[in-house]
């Protein structure tokens, strides 16, 4: 008789959970950008994407069943009356293996090469940049509350590389003897290629180009965090026959003449090289600037 009732309660029990998981599931909604349909499930009093999101706008990658996103484009992936969740949002699904792999809207500090993401069930940090991970979305119902970001500094796109503030694109800024890659009009806004004696003086108020010693600092802060930035962008020695790239390597001009940040993610190579005067006399090279005014923050 005990058996008969224990197995009678414990068979109720498992039906009321059935009852209150269907209850908070089973919803769906289309997405009116591409007429994808989702199932949604209510965690809590949120209601969640039960699926990963497959909107083709942004993502970096495309697969049947979900699209992946680094962080700027995951963090405008979501539908209008929909968001990407924030860090303490994460959290609360974070033990839940269907969330893994997704981003939050939270970066780690203003400026700062990295987000806050769920990688095999703990919130933990990944890079951003365009050379980064991809992640998945899953959005949340609710145009959700607004982080304070802060991605410009003095006019510029940014990002904070240690205690260090630097702009996060090539200047792009014309001189007389600056040129774009291929002399092609359209490659211009990417950054250009200086000569030294132009690349000394051609950061904007606020800014300068880095030293050695802050190029150093640049390197091994990278190196710590095992973190590359875009470096896509080659050099060009005095004929547009010799524009190159070298398999992916960027060069940046430091303020020191004979010393180059040389960067190369294929190759796991980020250094301070030395180069003879002839480098510095004939070739024209990339220029990241950085901010006059160190942030301590690290």
């Amino acid at each position: 008789m005990k058996n008969t009732l224990k197995n009678i309660f414990t068979a109720v029990f498992f039906a009321a959970v059935a009852l209150a998981f269907t209850a908070c599931g089973g919803e769906s909604f289309t997405d009116p950008r591409d007429g994808q349909k989702y199932k949604t499930v209510k965690i809590g009093d949120q209601v969640w994407m039960a699926e990963y999101l497959k909107f083709k706008g942004g993502a970096r990658a495309v697969g049947d069943n979900a699209s992946s996103f680094v962080w700027d484009s995951a963090l405008v992936a979501c539908p209008d009356g929909w968001h990407l969740p924030s860090k303490e949002e994460l959290e609360v699904v974070a033990s839940d293996t269907s969330f893994e792999y997704i981003w939050s809207s939270t970066e780690k500090e203003d400026f700062s090469l990295k987000a806050y993401r769920i990688f095999a069930k703990s919130v933990g940090t990944d890079f951003k940049t365009e050379n980064a991970w991809n992640y998945y979305v899953k959005c949340v119902q609710g145009e959700g509350k607004k982080q304070p970001r802060l991605s410009e500094y003095k006019g510029y796109k940014a990002i904070r590389i240690g205690s260090q503030i630097w702009m996060k694109d090539y200047l792009a800024v014309e001189s007389p003897n600056s040129v774009c890659y291929l002399d092609d009009p359209a490659e211009c806004s990417k950054g250009r290629y200086y000569p030294y004696s132009e690349a000394l003086n051609i950061c904007p108020k606020g800014w300068h180009l880095p030293s050695k010693t802050e190029a150093i600092k640049y390197v091994n802060t990278l190196k710590k965090e095992k973190a590359f930035i875009d470096s896509t962008r080659g050099y060009y020695e005095g004929k547009k026959e010799n524009f190159e790239d070298f398999w992916g390597e960027g060069m940046l001009w430091t303020s020191s003449r004979n010393f180059l940040i040389r960067q190369n993610k294929l190759a796991d190579m980020l250094k301070i090289d030395e180069f003879s005067m002839s480098v510095s006399d004939n070739w024209k090279v990339a220029v990241r600037c950085i901010a006059d005014v160190e942030d301590k923050k690290e």
